[in-house]
């Protein structure tokens, strides 16, 4: 008798886990950034910090998000684009728009990495 393994039907849709986590480190890090740094620090601290901060939630919407990387990460930098809108701040809004892309990018490229490992991966 020979043993068939099934495999998992892939994830569709939005994963509650992981809009949880990158849209926590999304909205931590845009509240962290529009709070604390304007007094102390400069224009282009803040706005290499908020770069960090869309790049890192969108890797781990991209880890995370299973086969939906993408839309995961257009989700998950909602929290920054909004707060990045509202709450006045010396970054200028269409710098906030554009950095609000670098989350599905970066979701995207942790997809495809994480898809390349596995399928490197030895069996």
């Amino acid at each position: 008798m020979t043993s068939q393994t099934s495999t998992p039907a892939p994830a569709r849709g939005l994963r509650p886990g992981a809009l949880l986590v990158s849209g926590m480190l999304n909205l931590g890090g845009a509240l962290g950034i529009l709070l604390a740094m304007p007094g102390s620090a400069g224009e282009g601290r803040i706005a290499a910090t908020w770069v960090l901060v869309q790049f890192i939630s969108g890797v781990w919407a991209g880890v995370l998000g299973a086969n939906s990387p993408f839309l995961h990460g257009l989700v998950a930098g909602l929290p920054a684009l909004v707060l990045g809108l509202a709450l006045p701040s010396p970054l200028p809004a269409q710098y906030v728009v554009v950095t609000w892309f670098l989350v599905p990018s970066a979701a995207l490229i942790a997809g495809m990495i994480m898809r390349f490992m596995r399928r490197r991966a030895p069996r």
